[in-house]
Parts: structure tokens; C-alpha cells; sequence
């Protein structure tokens, strides 16, 4: 009788173990299902915010005949163009990256290597040696960074539609912006 106590008190306690177990690897797969779901909406959100910045940059760019006329009649006149490209989710969950597929991933490390480089050109833009080139030269410049700008914003809108065909449950959706008026003629 009491070999069966002993072997109803070990099986009944491996019995009580193995449920605890199984129950806290649900809940941890439901964690990690949540993190990857805020991951995929953080990295959706900044990408889109992102894209917005460089459709308004299109936008309301002078187009380059104009500024190719205002650099020919003012040689030492710069052109203005500002960066504020946010990173903050990339930089912080790379090592998250993992969690989305191969494809996306690669566009999503392309979309802001764009941005990266766009920084660098525009940071050329403000160096004093850029005041000293010619006006063509200025304008190779300018339409570069245009380029690249055009290039950017296209691969976030394919990131952005990938994450909307990929993640339909999640409901994602761009943020309406509104833009504030800066072109110049």
C-alpha cells in the first residue's frame, strides 16, 4: 500500500511539473507572438513615417531647372535641405529582424541604408567645400539626392504594402500627415 501511495504521489507530482511546464511555454509563445506583432506595427509605423517625410521632400522640391537657373544667377548660393530621417525602432530591434522573412528583411535593411546614404549627401550639402564646386556640379549633386530620395521612398511603400499583404490581421494603415507648404520658386 504504500509503494501505491508513493507511486500515485510521483506520478500525480511529474503529472502536476509537466502541466506547469506546458502552460509556461504557451504563455511564452504568446509573449514572443506579441513582441513580433508590436515589432511588425513599431517598424510599420516608422518606415511609414519615413516615407511620408520623402514623399513631402519630392513634393515640394524646387524642380532642378529652377534650381539650376538661381544657382547660374547667385554661383555662392546652397541650396537648403534638411535631415530628420528617424531610426530609433531599426536601430534598437536589428537583432529582432529575424522574426520577419528574408525578403522583407533585406528591403527593410535596403529602405534604410537609403536613408543612411541620403544623411551623407545631405550632410555634404552643408560641408564649406561643397560652396567651392561649380554650379553643374551642384546640380549633379542635388539630383543625386533627388534620385535617391525617389529611390528611398519607393522601397518603403514596398516594405509598407509587403507588411500589409504579409500581416492582414494586424490591420495595419498608413498615417495621414498633413503637409505643411514649403516649395519655393
Amino acid at each position: 500500500m504504500t509503494w501505491d501511495r508513493a507511486l500515485l504521489t510521483a506520478a500525480v507530482t511529474v503529472g502536476l511539473w509537466l502541466l506547469t511546464r506546458w502552460f509556461e511555454l504557451i504563455a511564452a509563445w504568446y509573449r514572443k507572438r506579441e513582441e513580433q506583432k508590436n515589432l511588425i506595427r513599431a517598424l510599420y509605423a516608422e518606415i511609414d513615417f519615413n516615407t511620408r517625410d520623402l514623399e513631402f521632400f519630392l513634393e515640394v522640391s524646387a524642380d532642378i531647372d529652377v534650381i539650376r537657373r538661381h544657382m547660374d544667377e547667385n554661383p555662392d548660393s546652397l541650396p537648403h535641405i534638411t535631415d530628420a530621417h528617424h531610426t530609433i525602432i531599426y536601430t534598437t530591434n536589428t537583432n529582432r529582424l529575424h522574426h520577419l522573412s528574408n525578403s522583407l528583411t533585406a528591403r527593410i535593411v535596403l529602405f534604410y541604408g537609403l536613408l543612411d546614404k541620403i544623411k551623407a549627401q545631405i550632410d555634404g550639402v552643408n560641408l564649406p567645400s561643397f560652396s567651392k564646386i561649380s554650379v553643374e556640379g551642384k546640380v549633379i549633386t542635388i539630383t543625386r539626392i533627388q534620385s535617391n530620395v525617389g529611390e528611398c521612398r519607393d522601397a518603403g511603400l514596398q516594405i509598407i504594402g509587403e507588411f500589409e499583404e504579409t500581416y492582414p490581421r494586424l490591420k495595419l494603415a498608413r498615417h495621414a500627415r498633413r503637409l505643411v507648404e514649403t516649395k519655393q520658386e
